[in-house]
């Protein structure tokens, strides 16, 4: 029968939520989501230094605003509570219950030992496998020696040596799902340390405990976890646990083949926000990466194709289909999605990312406009590259023009045009028929054409000839405020 399927994504929170580990949760959750499973988000906080209560705040939000919930993990911003039958979701609070038992119970059944070795003597050791240009390893010294608790020690895991009948040919073989079948010689891999000199585990042995106890039957991970599989499918080995079965995603480059950067863009998720961008096509072009969707059997090819929903990416989402090499992230193609994501939205949907820019321009003005103001402020500004834009459309509809384009107003507001503002002026029902009625009979009584007396307008009302379309522009401002901002043109 096969398992039930979890996922899990285990940052450390010891700074940014990099748009590398997001892509690896996003597969995650795909993934689970797609088989009806379960996707855990699991803190890995043994960095004491480094990690803090605001780290994992920043980690939390971030996978919120890119909307990969979770079923099971911590409660958002409570860092001592959590839900899910598998808790605490934080390494340092499961040392007791999780990480001495699985030691001890190591120690007890032979799969393990206490290592005395001190700093100094495999310091020595390694510099001598240098000198002589061969690659370091443990030699075993104290394997078989069953040294008891009274001096200090690590504990370290018997690897196997070779002739064991798990292996294949004497090797640990990994399955991966995107890499393929590899294989590790036995031979090349030394006992390990599972837990150092002042008792705590390593990062090895926890995700181990971590991926056992909480029942993850498929690891989705960084190619750069790759060197560590063999160590921990040794140890579930030992545990007697069936190791999940592991994918190994290509690591993330810009769009030059370089090492991503500051340079290639932003790197944290938080920037993305920032950025005005929204979370669909944040997760759009991540996903993108390392993936190629197939429709039919066929790859997307299409730019309609390419845009696709959360369900549709849900329902398509393979790991087959992922790519070994690196991936090359583009922002200019980020940028494009989030473009026609906004101009697919509907104004619902736009609104609570819209909300947070607006409020820059004008603290809670968004929320006293009615709901038929709000819609027409979102379809009127659609044609923005990303939610700043939008916001920077809207600012003539909550402060009026501190300056005037001097060029602009020479150019737009001519003596001829000037009187035709203050028919303008006179219009009482700013509904788009009627406005579009009213000022036809204007324009054809005076001789001009819609876009002439709209960039007049424009210079009037905003200070400068950019704005949404000239009669939702007027419908935003409203009569009153219209006629207060052309009196000084009459």
């Amino acid at each position: 029968m096969a398992r039930p399927v979890v996922t899990r994504f285990a940052p450390s929170p010891t700074g940014m939520l990099h748009i590398g580990g997001v892509r690896t949760a996003l597969f995650c959750w795909l993934f689970a989501r797609k088989h009806g499973g379960r996707f855990i988000l699991r803190i890995e906080d043994t960095d004491l230094d480094r990690s803090t209560d605001q780290n994992i705040e920043i980690i939390e939000q971030g996978m919120l605003w890119c909307g990969l919930d979770w079923d099971e993990g911590p409660v958002p911003g409570d860092p001592s509570a959590w839900r899910g039958p598998h808790g605490p979701y934080r390494q340092m609070l499961r040392m007791d219950s999780h990480y001495r038992p699985a030691l001890a119970r190591l120690l007890a059944e032979g799969g393990a030992y206490r290592c005395r070795c001190s700093r100094d003597l495999l310091d020595a050791a390694r510099a001598e496998a240098e000198r002589e240009g061969r690659i370091y390893q443990y030699p075993g010294t104290c394997r078989e020696a069953g040294h008891d608790a009274s001096q200090p020690f690590a504990i370290r895991l018997k690897m196997p040596r070779g002739e064991e009948t798990w292996l294949e040919d004497g090797a640990i073989v990994l399955r991966d799902l995107i890499k393929g079948t590899l294989r590790f010689p036995a031979a090349s891999l030394d006992d390990w340390i599972l837990a150092r000199t002042d008792g705590t585990p390593t990062y090895n042995f926890c995700v181990v405990v971590d991926d056992t106890s909480m029942e993850v039957s498929h690891v989705i991970r960084g190619d750069d976890h790759v060197a560590n599989t063999p160590k921990q499918m040794a140890l579930y080995h030992a545990l007697g646990f069936e190791a999940p079965v592991f994918a190994h995603v290509p690591m993330i480059l810009g769009k030059d083949g370089a090492k991503l950067s500051k340079r290639h863009g932003a790197t944290s998720i938080t920037e993305y926000r920032e950025l005005g961008l929204l979370p669909s096509a944040v997760r759009l072009a991540l996903a993108r990466l390392s993936w190629t969707p197939k429709i039919d059997g066929r790859a997307v090819e299409s730019a309609e194709e390419e845009l696709l929903t959360d369900q549709e990416m849900i329902h398509l989402f393979d790991l087959e289909d992922c790519q070994k090499s690196p991936a090359r992230f583009d922002m200019d193609k980020l940028n494009w999605m989030n473009q026609k994501l906004i101009q697919r939205a509907g104004w619902r949907e736009l609104e609570p990312y819209l909300r947070p820019f607006v409020d820059r321009i004008a603290p809670g003005a968004w929320d006293e406009r009615s709901e038929d103001w709000r819609d027409l402020a979102v379809r009127s500004t659609q044609k923005g590259k990303n939610l700043i834009e939008m916001a920077e459309a809207l600012r003539f509809a909550f402060e009026g023009p501190s300056e005037f384009d001097p060029k602009a107003v020479e150019k737009f507001l001519t003596p001829a045009l000037r009187p035709v503002l203050g028919e303008v002026v006179n219009l009482g029902d700013y509904s788009h028929d009627a406005l579009e009625r009213d000022f036809n009979a204007i324009l054809e009584r005076r001789g001009l054409k819609l876009k002439d007396l709209a960039q007049a307008l424009r210079v009037a009302l905003c200070g400068r000839p950019v704005s949404p379309p000239i009669f939702d522009t007027l419908a935003l401002l409203g009569p009153e405020e219209v006629r207060a901002r052309l009196a000084r043109w009459l």
